[in-house]
């Protein structure tokens, strides 16, 4: 028991050492240090998965057991990074000592890290409030140590909490109700062109940024009825098409509402019939046509948020920006954990087992379906309006298929339907394309700039390898090949729910006992 126990603790540290050892590699410097108290943290706490943790004391032993692996880790990749990687790079190499000290402080701090997170494992009761509150602790105080590290990642873990709120939302409609969605990025358009025209003074009207995220969130709320009200008898692949549809139409009709005027329909048919045009009653860009969306260069600028003793906040702020986008994500975590325990949850539950079965257990499946795309569309409309005013700016080619397609691939990596999945999702997938493969790409320019292509004699070779060698141009490859291996190797997700886990493992474990069975006998 204790063999297998210390080998699953190595595991997690082995995991998780992996993706502490690329930051390393990637960052260096007191990288190391940060990733190895976040990592940490989540080594201890899966070091203690499946395990009966009696008392804080074991729990301490295995958590830093994983964290002195995980450690070990970081401290071989900075000694690598510092040496080796630099110099090869082109980059001035770090002294012994240096590379030392930014080594092993990052190994005590993952191994005290995932020591404190297993002695929360064995609090009994008390230990998921424990754990909760070890990870509000980490955000909290993570734009404080991001600034302590010189690691620079807030802007992108801000985009990442963006996305965050934008993939809970999603959830409700696919992983909850199990409705495809596939034009999900028209609601975060429809969010973030609402908070333009209502907090800028490219209209004139310039409303309180607190009044308008409320108001951009009710509009996209109204959208998703609008778009689930003809798809209600769809399912499957039909559903997934209008959706889509959808998600095309909205950028397109916000890049051609440059010059609208409105005529009352009336006077404008009867004067089209009897040849007299001027009967027409203008109601809106009588004198000049409006350009309510500036086209394809977008509303800019637009209204910031403020707070009495804050003040404005400012782009290059980033320490409001962050709190509040994560106060969006915290609160729209409780609202949906409470939606998902709640009747209406458990109605869109029914629904995406069998909806027939649902509709003759008495759900009316017209309201709930409705309900299920306007939730959805409701964050998503919250994300729009920080995103508009966070950027200040807003273009309708931010909102293509491709970022409805990166929120879905969000919400099934992580696992359907499971909170913790997602945002896990979220994770791995943003913080790979906002954070990880630009500065890959740095790395790998300055490798072939200084250490590969000087050595190559061939031009047409070399040519080749300069231009291809870029990952950010590979991302979406990445991505799917990525899609393609969890559908595979675990298409559940990394943390599925309960139900979805069970409908997709019942008949291999059936299978499995009968085997069993058999051989018995």
């Amino acid at each position: 028991m204790k063999k297998q126990a210390r080998k699953q603790t190595t595991k997690s540290g082995n995991i998780l050492g992996i993706l502490a050892a690329i930051t390393v590699l990637l960052f260096g410097g007191w990288s190391g240090a940060l990733a190895g108290w976040l990592v940490g943290v989540g080594a201890g706490v899966m070091a203690c998965q499946g395990k009966r943790v009696p008392v804080p004391k074991i729990g301490a032993r295995l958590g830093t057991r994983a964290g002195l692996v995980l450690g070990v880790w970081i401290l071989v990749a900075s000694l690598i990074e510092g040496l080796i990687l630099r110099p090869a790079s082109g980059r001035p190499g770090l002294g012994v000592i240096q590379t030392l000290i930014f080594g092993i402080v990052g190994l005590v701090v993952a191994t005290v890290a995932g020591g404190i997170a297993g002695w929360l494992q064995g609090l009994g009761k008390n230990r998921q409030k424990a754990t909760l509150g070890l990870l509000a602790l980490i955000l909290i105080t993570f734009p404080f140590l991001d600034q302590a590290a010189q690691t620079n990642w807030i802007e992108q873990v801000i985009t990442i909490l963006i996305f965050a709120l934008l993939a809970l939302g999603l959830n409700i409609v696919v992983g909850y109700a199990g409705l495809l969605d596939l034009g999900y990025a028209a609601f975060f358009a429809i969010g973030a062109y609402t908070t333009g025209l209502l907090s800028s003074p490219f209209l004139g009207v310039e409303w309180n940024f607190w009044i308008v995220i409320w108001i951009a969130a009710a509009v996209a709320a109204v959208a998703g009825v609008i778009l689930g009200s003809p798809t209600l008898p769809l399912r499957g692949d039909y559903l997934a098409i209008v959706t889509l549809g959808f998600g095309e139409i909205v950028p397109i009709v916000f890049r051609n509402l440059t010059s609208v005027q409105i005529y009352e329909p009336i006077s404008k048919t009867i004067g089209g019939l009897i040849g007299r045009p001027e009967m027409a009653i203008c109601l809106l860009g009588c004198e000049k046509a409006l350009n309510l969306t500036g086209g394809e260069a977008g509303i800019n600028p637009i209204g910031r948020p403020s707070l009495p003793f804050v003040g404005t906040f400012q782009a290059g702020q980033f320490l409001p920006w962050y709190y509040l986008i994560l106060l969006l994500v915290v609160g729209s975590t409780f609202m949906i954990s409470r939606l998902r325990g709640s009747r209406l949850g458990r109605a869109w539950t029914a629904i995406r087992e069998d909806e027939l079965a649902a509709s003759a257990m008495g759900i009316n499946l017209v309201r709930t379906k409705l309900l299920a795309f306007a939730m959805g569309a409701t964050f998503s409309g919250f994300a729009g309006a920080f995103y508009g005013a966070y950027i200040s700016a807003i273009f309708p080619s931010v909102f293509g298929f491709d970022v409805s397609v990166i929120i879905l691939c969000m919400v099934i990596l992580g696992g359907l339907g499971s909170i913790p999945g997602v945002l896990l999702g979220c994770l791995l997938i943003t913080s790979a394309d906002r954070l990880f493969l630009p500065q890959l790409a740095q790395v790998l320019k300055g490798l072939l700039n200084t250490s590969v292509l000087p050595n190559i004699g061939n031009p047409a070779l070399r040519d080749f390898l300069a231009v291809s060698v870029d990952p950010i141009q590979m991302r979406l490859f990445l991505f799917g090949l990525t899609l393609v291996i969890m559908m595979i190797i675990r298409p559940e997700g990394l943390v599925p729910s309960a139900e979805r886990q069970a409908e997709l493992h019942s008949d291999a474990e059936e299978i499995n006992e009968s085997l069993a069975d058999a051989r018995s006998q």
